[in-house]
């Protein structure tokens, strides 16, 4: 079943319905929402006693986010465009996903791709790290090391760094481990800073429900006294492709994956489709909390 955000009263009662008598309910959605519409979501997800996630690679990973684990130096857009002489774009292509970021690359600045085998990326950052520290390069001859001694030698040169990335499709993490060390090995001797370009979308929720429980995402339970982080295992792809919710909150724009999985569980899921309107939600919400008082009576 399928909601709008402006409920027709036929509907409206049935919507209410469903999520109270649902056995677990997911929350997710919210890709470039504001902050109100993120904060008005998680009150809906806290009365539902429901888990949140919001889709992004990082908190789908077993070992969670790159930024708890290694510390990540990160910046906006606007920064690489302020400050940066050298762009790396490291397995991506902001002209064809995000243009946008690609408007802000600086003429001035020297930008180079790596890696020169996508498949290889962890070993190009690792052996990029190891020259930066000013190790030796290895003695074999290959296109990833004389990739690896450009870069080098454009970082040495360089007075800001900024490296791109898309790590979305790194569903272990490593990737995104490597690169953070890279970045600050790199912001030990000069300026330097990573632009994960899929950050912006989720920022507002994953801020928001940092502020709550603690985490960015893979909430398992919302609770403002503990939310329980379960790094992968309660990521919105996993809770909807193991059946583990019967009923998903869609507020907005999903996250493809979580979107694929949502389609490939078909009628063994109720949906519950909402605009990322913090007025809808709270509408939504006051329906919730009305039913719920005349129930315990």
């Amino acid at each position: 079943m399928t909601s709008r955000a402006a409920f027709p009263a036929d509907d409206f009662d049935r919507v209410v319905a469903h999520l109270l008598d649902a056995r677990r309910v997911l929350l997710t959605g919210l890709l470039g929402a504001s902050v109100e519409a993120a904060s008005a979501a998680c009150d809906l997800a806290e009365a539902l006693d429901a888990a949140v996630d919001f889709g992004a690679a990082d908190v789908d990973r077993p070992a969670g986010p790159t930024i708890a684990r290694a510390g990540a130096v990160t910046a906006d857009a606007e920064e690489m465009g302020d400050r940066a002489d050298l762009v790396i774009l490291w397995g991506c292509d902001p002209a064809a996903t995000h243009p946008a970021v690609a408007a802000l690359l600086p003429k001035r600045a020297v930008v180079l791709r790596m890696p020169p085998d996508p498949t290889a990326s962890v070993d190009a950052a690792r052996l990029l790290q190891h020259l930066v520290r000013g190790g030796s390069p290895p003695a074999a001859c290959g296109p990833l090391i004389e990739a690896c001694e450009t870069t080098r030698t454009a970082i040495e040169k360089a007075a800001c760094v900024a490296i791109v990335t898309d790590d979305s499709a790194d569903p272990l993490g490593l990737e995104a481990w490597a690169i953070t060390h890279l970045v600050r090995e790199i912001a030990h001797v000069k300026p330097a800073f990573e632009i994960p370009l899929r950050a912006a979308d989720h920022a507002a929720a994953a801020s928001v429900c940092t502020w709550r429980y603690g985490a960015p995402g893979a909430i398992a339970r919302t609770d403002r006294d503990g939310g329980r982080f379960l790094a992968g295992e309660a990521s919105a792809r996993r809770l909807v492709e193991r059946g583990e919710v019967d009923c998903v909150v869609a507020v907005g724009r999903l996250a493809e994956a979580v979107e694929h999985a949502v389609t490939r569980r078909g009628d063994g899921l109720t949906v519950i489709r909402i605009a990322a309107e913090p007025d809808a939600l709270r509408t939504l919400l006051a329906a919730i909390d009305a039913r719920s008082r005349r129930g315990r009576r």
